[in-house]
């Protein structure tokens, strides 16, 4: 049996509450996980101009799916999954666009400017994009909570023992990067 804190009992009535249509309840489940979400889909995808949509359809489907959530104490995993899935349909539909609209230099992905940022946090950052796109979302999902295992697991649709190989991997490429630049 795990333990809940209070934090996470406040949570489970609030997808109750929402649950039983509460509009109040569900508009304050989309404000506190806006942001997060937002953030996720941001490292998965690296494109701002994405974002409001993607995140948009993952705060539908956690809309149309929540009366099918069984357990209102797993909600977190399930709408980073959700957020995930939203991700990679997103990654589906770009590639079949890509297949049908002709590139033109207008089609090419405009660099913004960095300020001046640690170098260190930078190489890291590079690091993680350099990382495969399943090792990618687990440190990335590790940067956003303190996920167990079980619940990365659920959020990426994989095992156990898949998310702990993948990011035995990820943190021994990213060792091996740290190591190269110093």
């Amino acid at each position: 049996m795990t333990k809940t804190n209070p934090e996470q009992e406040h949570l489970a009535a609030l997808v109750r509450r929402a649950q039983d249509g509460s509009e109040a309840a569900l508009e304050g489940l989309v404000c506190r996980f806006q942001d997060r979400i937002a953030g996720l889909v941001y490292s998965l995808i690296g494109r701002s101009d994405a974002i409001e949509d993607v995140c948009h359809n993952a705060f539908l489907k956690m809309i149309s799916g929540l009366p099918r959530l069984r357990d209102a104490n797993s909600f977190e995993p399930w709408l980073f999954r959700i957020a995930r899935n939203a991700c990679n349909d997103h990654f589906r539909k770009e590639r079949v666009r890509r297949l049908f609209v002709p590139f033109e230099l207008k089609h090419e992905q405009m660099t913004t400017p960095e300020h001046h940022v640690d170098s260190r946090l930078n190489g890291f950052r590079v690091a993680v994009e350099g990382l495969p796109r399943a090792q990618k979302e687990l440190i990335l999902l590790l940067a956003e909570n303190d996920w167990s295992y079980e619940q990365l697991a659920e959020i990426t649709n994989s095992t156990v023992s898949a998310v702990k190989s993948r990011l035995f991997r990820a943190r021994e490429f990213l060792r091996g990067r740290e190591t190269d630049e110093d």
